[in-house]
């Protein structure tokens, strides 16, 4: 694919998640307090889960578009995973969390895109980033957690 063929999709993967954030963020809450892997989410105040799904979607546009350093990835998932332990929450339910907020948006993507097959399979390209965004918050949080237990390897 073309430079500006990936500009297009990468514009249009981006504005899809920011006009539409409200709605995947909702679906992303009502699956995350409810599931079972993640009962820990169920004690936490439900404003806050929201503006972490905003915040995440928000970084996430910013990495897609190139414009996310990675060490601001590092900092923030870091602080987060910390935070998670602190809080008594377990590294498989915030570890869950993560991949409920990346699952629920790429429904939301492919919901949208399934009748526009060329669009479609352009933005399967552009997962590649998406999922090296959500790989590497996932590490960051997990050595923040790792570091809050005072394990070092």
């Amino acid at each position: 694919m073309n430079r500006i063929t990936n500009s297009i999709i990468t514009n249009k993967f981006v504005r899809l998640i920011e006009e539409n954030h409200q709605e995947i963020i909702e679906h992303f809450m009502n699956d995350v307090l409810r599931n079972k892997k993640t009962v820990a989410y169920r004690k936490m105040d439900p404003n806050d889960l929201y503006e972490i799904g905003i915040r995440v979607y928000r970084e996430l546009s910013r990495w897609v578009e190139r414009g996310l350093p990675k060490e601001e990835v590092k900092e923030y998932y870091t602080k987060l995973g910390k935070i998670r332990h602190n809080e008594g929450v377990p590294a498989s339910q915030f570890f869950q969390a993560l991949v409920l907020l990346k699952r629920h948006m790429w429904l939301f993507v492919k919901k949208q895109l399934e009748n526009e097959m060329t669009d479609y399979k352009q933005a399967l390209e552009v997962s590649d980033r998406v999922v090296l965004f959500f790989d590497r918050a996932a590490y960051y949080m997990l050595t923040g957690y790792e570091e809050e237990t005072g394990k070092k390897w």
